[in-house]
């Protein structure tokens, strides 16, 4: 958490620094569907090329592997579709990047290499409506750091609007898990699991967190 808010924090301190700023707003595809709201600053000094995007995304998630083998053949999909659990997933995630805006290529769209880092939260689990099992509810989440380049073209529209296409690849680094459950009495227990403790592995093959991303959004970007 304290790594997302100094990053967010740096995004802030540069956009202070800009001439031009534009409001971007984008939808598509990022490890499943969603958006990202984001501002891009310019102009960060003159003759220099470079500009800074501040963003905030959401997406939803296949929280849980349904391929992942409870033991004897049976998988989780299996279960989960007998017991007629509900399942559901989400990732947050704070984007910080550092654009590079060549001029002089003489193309109809404007074309902007990035690179940047990442701070995702990462929650899902299920329920089990029915009272199949004794657990009411489980919650897994995790906080994860990463990096992540791509391509940003804009294609202007009007003279302060453009259509806007971001084609990306993110990858995040293994993160702690924590898993909250709730019992049939409404009794809660938790739990946690970080990298290197025995039985890390098993549950991050089971828990679909991210680790690399494939980006695809399509939006519009309003410049002031």
């Amino acid at each position: 958490m304290k790594k997302g808010l100094l990053a967010a924090l740096a995004g802030f301190l540069t956009l202070a620094m800009a001439q031009k700023f534009s409001v971007e707003a984008g939808a598509g595809f990022y490890g499943g569907f969603g958006g990202q709201l984001a501002v891009v600053a310019e102009d960060l000094a003159p003759g220099l090329p470079l500009g800074v995007r501040l963003g905030v995304g959401f997406a939803t998630s296949d929280a849980l592997d349904d391929g992942y083998d409870l033991g004897g053949g049976t998988t989780w999909g299996d279960v989960k579709e007998a017991g007629k659990f509900s399942e559901w997933g989400q990732n947050v995630t704070l984007s910080l990047d550092v654009l590079y805006k060549p001029s002089g290529l003489g193309l109809p769209v404007e074309v902007a290499p990035y690179f940047g880092v990442r701070y995702n939260f990462f929650s899902g689990g299920y329920t089990d409506p029915e009272d199949n099992l004794t657990i009411k509810a489980q919650t897994i989440s995790s906080n994860q750091l990463g990096l992540g380049l791509g391509v940003r073209a804009a294609y202007p529209l009007m003279p302060n609007l453009s259509l806007v296409g971001d084609l990306g690849v993110d990858y995040y680094f293994q993160a702690c898990f924590k898993s909250v459950g709730e019992d049939d009495s409404g009794n809660k227990s938790e739990s946690s699991v970080c990298p290197g403790d025995s039985g890390y592995e098993d549950v991050n093959k089971f828990v679909t967190q991210p680790e690399w991303v494939l980006k695809l959004r399509l939006g519009a970007a309003y410049r002031f």
